[in-house]
């Protein structure tokens, strides 16, 4: 009973561990994301309140479109990718811009509506309509540049942690191989040791003792100082 009992403990510290560690992996690409999106929306206020000399205009227009650009974003790395990207790439182009194009027009018409109600303002041409196509244009470009500036920063991390995770997987492989090889060479040493010593007990050679003490400090070398990483060829 004390033995399944401690067997239960280790499992459910180890249970708890794993969580912990998971838990915190999680927690610490949230706040990086919630970084990333701080200073970039940052920039484009400080940006666009110098370029407008109207701070408030541009937390309330860069409020708008930021909340869109993080849908989309997401919609494109958490869905479109996983689903279509990089086997299915006509069906994630079409569905990619059908989704941005989706998200064009709702900001234009939520800035219009919460916003301001001069139609492309940065481009300072007076009377245009809502859905003017060079106006379209310049907020699909918008959302387009969005998607692919993080598409690129998430291709870059994932190249850089299949690197990492292939390098340490050939570490692991050469290991085990080494490990391998030491299991074949270290028997037939012990077998050739034997094969000696049970000549020279027939023979009652004085050379026997000898054998079995070299025989013991090869089992000692074995176990205890053969592991290492780099040893003597002597």
């Amino acid at each position: 009973m004390a033995t399944i009992s401690s067997l239960s403990e280790h499992l459910q510290r180890f249970s708890y561990l794993s969580f912990m560690k998971k838990n915190t992996i999680i927690n610490h690409t949230v706040f990086q994301h919630i970084v990333f999106w701080t200073l970039y929306f940052s920039f484009n206020v400080l940006r666009w309140g110098l370029y407008f000399d109207d701070f408030n205009y541009s937390f309330q227009s860069n409020l708008v479109e930021f909340t869109l650009h993080i849908i989309i974003v997401y919609f494109n790395l958490l869905v479109l990718v996983p689903k279509f990207f990089p086997f299915k790439l006509a069906k994630y182009a079409l569905t990619l811009i059908v989704s941005i194009s989706f998200i064009a027009t709702v900001r234009i018409l939520l800035t219009y509506q919460l916003v301001t109600t001069e139609v492309w303002k940065e481009a300072s041409i007076a009377g245009l309509n809502l859905f003017n196509p060079y106006y379209f244009t310049t907020v699909l470009v918008g959302e387009l540049y969005v998607v692919g500036f993080t598409m690129a920063i998430k291709l870059g991390v994932d190249y850089i942690n299949n690197t990492k995770i292939t390098k340490e997987l050939e570490n692991k492989k050469l290991e085990a191989e080494l490990s391998f090889l030491r299991s074949q060479i270290q028997p037939h040493f012990f077998f050739n040791t034997l094969n000696n010593l049970y000549s020279l007990t027939l023979t009652q050679s004085k050379k026997a003792p000898d054998t079995v003490l070299k025989l013991s400090e090869l089992m000692s070398y074995v176990i205890y100082e053969g592991k290492s990483n780099r040893v003597k060829i002597s």
